[in-house]
């Protein structure tokens, strides 16, 4: 899957849904959409958008206990290829308490296995095995859509057949050629005199 589409594909649904989307994200190496502002009648949200293949997300605990970046969000949109369709992908939306307590239980199960120096890993879907402890928040999900991940392709047929039409020369008989010089210097078009030469 590729991960800037994929955002972008998160984008485009936010704003279909009738928000204002704006990028924030900055830094070297900080991707591009991969944290937003959600902008909608008189609020402002702001979002990180996640992306995977497998389904499972990371975020780095600091020493004061909190997860950069998800602290500085209010909500989490994840994006990850739909099921059997790889030209769609499957957006999610949880709140920011939904996914600091799923990490934070990884972190205690971390702890009790003295691997607390390993990163979290966790999974909306659920998942077995101690080490990915707070998998199956998915569960808890906002909402959830399935949408292309490319945009929709713009049919041009018609433009260009509309384009076609214009470039071929205008067919008129003498009486409607002096109608039409006749309305546009607005004079009668017994006035007008029309000379063809071969």
């Amino acid at each position: 899957m590729n991960e800037k589409m994929a955002r972008e594909a998160a984008v485009r649904l936010l704003e279909e849904k009738g928000n204002r989307v704006t990028d924030i994200s900055k830094g070297q190496g900080v991707p591009k959409f991969s944290r937003i502002l959600m902008q909608k009648d008189t609020s402002t949200l702001s979002c990180v958008i996640k992306t995977s293949t497998g389904g499972r997300i990371s975020f780095t605990r600091d020493t004061d206990g909190s997860y950069k970046v998800l602290r500085d969000a209010e909500y989490v949109i994840h994006v990850r290829p739909a099921v059997n369709d790889p030209t769609m992908v499957r957006v999610t939306m949880f709140d920011r308490k939904t996914v600091v307590q799923a990490f934070d239980a990884n972190h205690v199960a971390l702890v009790e296995h003295k691997m607390e120096h390993m990163p979290s890993w966790v999974n909306p879907d659920e998942e077995k095995g101690w080490r990915l402890t707070g998998s199956g928040f998915g569960r808890n999900a906002l909402w959830s859509e399935t949408v292309p991940l490319a945009p929709a392709a713009v049919d041009n047929t018609a433009s260009a057949t509309q384009a076609n039409v214009a470039d071929q020369p205008l067919k008129l008989t003498i009486a409607q050629a002096k109608q039409g010089l006749a309305e546009n210097f607005g004079v009668a078009p017994d006035k007008i005199e029309i000379i063809v030469r071969g």
